[in-house]
């Protein structure tokens, strides 16, 4: 029998952070719907689409993870607000609008979330030059002063930006007015996983390195994120619900 996954609390979101490699071992492409698939096949590089689809189908696990409903019963649909249009803007279960969910994928590293609550994650692999600084827009004033001080000016670019990625896809703000986000004066405080945890306009930000991966990872939700190992998921996509 297949572990059960034990239920998280209702406001913490369920996040799973992989290599597109170890979703795609145990993964159908075919579960993509018909924007997906096109969009797939529009991205060249071979890395850049196994990212994608690993970023799609594990937010799908996550999805029937959260609300018991099979894997294979999901659909995910993109609808755009601003311009009218889908296969981009804010993504959705279709048919579960109280299931919230975001995914991100960058080379070599996919995070994806389902939650009751409205949720956004955000991952950035390290540069191989190790300088980030520059690479991001919308620093404020006070978080470019903020880096002139800081142990580890890139890293804290690097933070600052995955942070506001997911507020921007938790709804806390738009892309525009990013640079209006100003993360310089959060308190943060370590939680026992060594996980940075902080508050922003009520939502939990909490961010973390990913030595594996070699990858920054961000969450902003109703609560501290359940980060779980993609192994915990693979039991939804070959038996369909399971226990959580």
């Amino acid at each position: 029998m297949f572990a059960r996954l034990r239920r998280a609390p209702a406001r913490r979101p369920l996040v799973v952070v992989a290599t597109p490699t170890e979703v795609l071992a145990d993964g159908d492409a075919g579960l993509l719907g018909a924007a997906e698939r096109q969009r797939s096949a529009s991205l060249r590089d071979p890395a850049d689409r196994a990212a994608y689809v690993a970023a799609h189908l594990l937010v799908r696990r996550c999805a029937a993870a959260l609300s018991g409903r099979p894997v294979v019963d999901l659909a995910v649909q993109q609808w755009c607000a601003d311009c009218g249009t889908a296969g981009h803007g804010r993504p959705s279960i279709a048919g579960s609008p109280d299931v919230h969910v975001s995914w991100a994928h960058s080379r070599g590293v996919v995070v994806a979330a389902a939650s009751w609550h409205p949720v956004g994650v955000d991952v950035e692999t390290f540069p191989p030059n190790g300088s980030v600084i520059g690479r991001f827009p919308g620093l404020t004033p006070a978080e470019q002063w903020q880096l002139r001080s800081a142990a580890d000016p890139s890293l804290l670019a690097l933070r600052h930006w995955v942070r506001k990625e997911c507020l921007v896809k938790a709804g806390a703000a738009t892309l525009d007015g990013v640079h209006r986000i100003d993360l310089s004066r959060v308190v943060e405080r370590t939680d026992r996983a060594g996980r940075s945890v902080s508050r922003y306009r009520g939502l939990r930000l909490v961010d973390w390195c990913d030595p594996t991966r070699r990858a920054l990872v961000a969450v902003a939700g109703a609560g501290v994120p359940a980060v779980r190992p993609s192994t915990d998921l693979a039991a939804v996509h070959r038996k369909g619900p399971v226990g959580h």
